[in-house]
């Protein structure tokens, strides 16, 4: 594959699992390297690093994977359609702040219990947050806002949307 990645290990730290751990180096990151790795590692974590710039369609689509975390991925800029649509298990998404196009149903029935900021959205497509639950979702330049955009979202702060 043209994608680098890199593995470790981790044990059991409190109430962690062991497993692998798969932190991804690429600049567009598909469904097809997730369906690869998981294959290969049946990954419990999957890690971005900063040159990941696109969450390519349907990327993570129904993925059974523990933990997605994005703290060193800043420069992601585009989500595209349905990339965490019915993701289960969404974490530290709070490295969105540079994302400034977010394509339809892109968090569809995504379940995460933290928060996403969003400040350079100008647009939010249809169902992009519906049926979803999230702690909070922040857009405070979002501009035009699709009808069906959050139908159905559990949030217990939504600001400027």
């Amino acid at each position: 594959m043209s994608n680098i990645f890199y593995r470790k290990q981790y044990k059991k730290i409190g109430s962690m699992k062991s497993g692998i751990e798969i932190i991804i180096d690429t600049i567009k990151v598909t469904r097809e390297l997730i369906e690869y790795l998981s294959a290969i590692e049946r990954p419990r974590t999957i890690s971005f690093t900063d040159k990941v710039k696109v969450i390519d369609e349907n990327c993570f689509y129904h993925m059974n994977i523990d933990y997605i975390s994005f703290n060193s991925a800043i420069n992601i800029e585009q989500i595209r359609t349905g990339a965490f649509k019915k993701a289960r298990r969404l974490h530290c998404v709070d490295c969105f702040e540079n994302v400034k196009i977010l394509e339809e149903s892109a968090f569809e029935e995504t379940q995460s219990e933290d928060c996403l900021y969003l400040p350079n959205i100008k647009q939010i497509p249809a169902n992009c947050f519906k049926n979803a639950k999230f702690l909070s979702i922040i857009t405070p330049n979002a501009e035009q806002v699709a009808e069906s955009a959050f139908d159905g979202l559990q949030v217990e702060n939504l600001k400027n949307c």
